[in-house]
């Protein structure tokens, strides 16, 4: 991935400086299938599957996976009768570990996860 693409896809909205050491510590090279994998029948979900509680997660500046795509998705989920949530955490982009709100998020997703009693 390009510097360029990190910029847009993960780093969005990041200080420069931030973007290129989060770029050459965090991207590194790795095979196009795994993204072509993603459209193929190997990725299929059955979303009315009973599944273990799951809570989906956006940011609403990511460009990689827009909040709309996280959304609709868990939408899908309805039908499953299982334990599905969604938070869409405001001004985050992809990149939600290099950001100075990760803490923030990390309390928020553990919080959830103890109130499930998993």
């Amino acid at each position: 991935m390009s510097f360029r693409n990190w910029q847009y896809a993960f780093t969005n909205g990041m200080d420069c400086d931030e973007q290129k050491q989060s770029y050459y510590k965090f991207a590194i090279p790795e095979s196009k299938l795994v993204v072509r994998d993603t459209i193929s029948g190997a990725a299929k979900v059955n979303f009315e599957n009973p599944h273990a509680p799951l809570l989906l997660t956006s940011g609403t500046e990511d460009h990689s996976i827009p909040a709309s795509l996280n959304y609709a998705n868990y939408k899908k989920y309805k039908k499953s009768n299982s334990v599905t949530d969604y938070k869409e955490f405001k001004g985050r982009n992809h990149f939600v570990l290099g950001q100075p709100t990760w803490k923030e998020d990390a309390d928020y997703i553990i919080n959830w996860i103890e109130t499930q009693k998993i």
